[in-house]
């Protein structure tokens, strides 16, 4: 399904106004990219089932829970993460995921998307990897069972390869799942397409962005450097059946020309 993120969205809009933005599109899902403010409204039934209702009369429907939003937990960025050597900032992120599974499961999200976090510590890169393992059972084993778990690996946290989210992957067969981000994969210096190929089944999501150079900043389709051909190649190759949504959230002030440059751009695709 094609879908969009409401992290590329103003902030302000309401259910109402991000179903008016996407329907004049080809955009049916919808990722639900999770704020402080959603975490405090997490037990509030009835917020999220109007939340739920606007969106499906619509015709549109949530397919992700995401929880990319820097400043969830503080004013430090991506910080306390699920691989941070805090054993309280690290519960505290772990709990967070876990009420955004209990929203996902409100609003009829099949997958909650999480990342890791920076490294907290130099010199032992390997023990925060154990911890965000650890802590990615924690969230395994206390979601609701309808809601599977996806990573989204970040160039700069502590997940940010595609050989990391194999591994976990298959670790967690059939519970956890990729939230690829081709313009990460990019940066982190990888092959994209290749990448795609690697990890076949276990796609959820893909996260689409240009990038110019290698350096993480998100670019409308074109301006960058990514080759795109070859990644929709490589799509077609695995018979991808999951979602693809645009992640861009630097123009999220101009969601119209967003919006009808990234359904133009998929057209083109195919």
């Amino acid at each position: 399904m094609l879908c969009y993120s409401t992290a590329s969205l103003p902030d302000r809009f309401t259910p109402s106004q991000i179903a008016e933005t996407l329907l004049p599109t080809p955009f049916r899902g919808v990722e639900l990219a999770v704020t402080p403010g959603h975490l405090r409204r997490a037990n509030d039934a009835s917020f999220w089932l109007g939340f739920r209702t606007e969106l499906e009369t619509r015709g549109l429907c949530i397919r992700n829970v995401q929880l990319g939003h820097p400043f969830l937990l503080g004013p430090v960025a991506h910080s306390p993460g699920l691989s941070s050597p805090d054993p309280v900032g690290r519960q505290r992120r772990i709990e967070a995921a876990l009420i955004a599974a209990s929203i996902a499961e409100k609003v009829g999200s099949p997958f909650l998307t999480v990342t890791t976090g920076l490294p907290e510590r130099a010199g032992d890169f390997a023990v925060q990897e154990k911890l965000f393992f650890d802590s990615l059972s924690e969230i395994v084993s206390g979601r609701p069972k309808k809601v599977k778990v996806a990573i989204e690996q970040e160039p700069e946290h502590v997940i940010h390869r595609t050989d990391q989210m194999l591994f976990l992957c298959r670790s967690f067969e059939g519970e956890v799942f990729s939230n690829f981000d081709v313009g990460h994969s990019f940066v982190a210096g990888e092959d994209p397409a290749q990448c795609i190929r690697e990890l076949g089944r276990y796609l959820s999501n893909i996260h689409l962005e240009d990038i110019k150079g290698r350096v993480h900043k998100h670019l409308m389709f074109g301006d960058g450097d990514i080759d795109f051909r070859a990644l929709f190649a490589a799509l077609k190759e695995i018979r991808y059946q999951g979602d693809l949504t645009p992640d861009l959230y630097p123009f999220k002030d101009e969601p119209v020309k967003a919006l009808r440059e990234s359904a133009e751009f998929l057209a083109r695709m195919g």
